[in-house]
């Protein structure tokens, strides 16, 4: 199961806060990827987000040193698969990314 994080690249992530869908090519344009990595295991959004929120390193090298921000804040996105989950102020909530 591939996952994927994408922290987004703006300071101002109250405007993604409240979307439900994301087209791809935004996606791409203001989301930088910083971690990608494949599991054998199901796992959920939240374990994932709890691991970024409290460790520093929390699954090893990341694709990118040069981040605008170092901690999974609100507005990032983690792809589990074909699901996307935005982060929210405590967890994350399932969002659509459409064509």
């Amino acid at each position: 199961m591939l996952v994927r994080v994408y922290f987004y690249k703006e300071t101002n992530a109250e405007l993604m806060y409240n979307l439900q869908k994301v087209s791809r090519i935004a996606l791409y344009t203001i989301y930088e990827l910083v971690w990608e990595a494949e599991f054998k295991n199901v796992l959920n959004p939240g374990r994932i987000w709890m691991r970024f929120v409290n460790e520093e390193n929390p699954f090893g090298i990341p694709l990118k040193w040069k981040r605008h921000h170092s901690k999974m804040s609100l507005g990032d996105i983690i792809q589990i698969a074909d699901e996307f989950y935005m982060v929210v102020n405590i967890g994350v909530k399932r969002i659509e990314v459409i064509e």
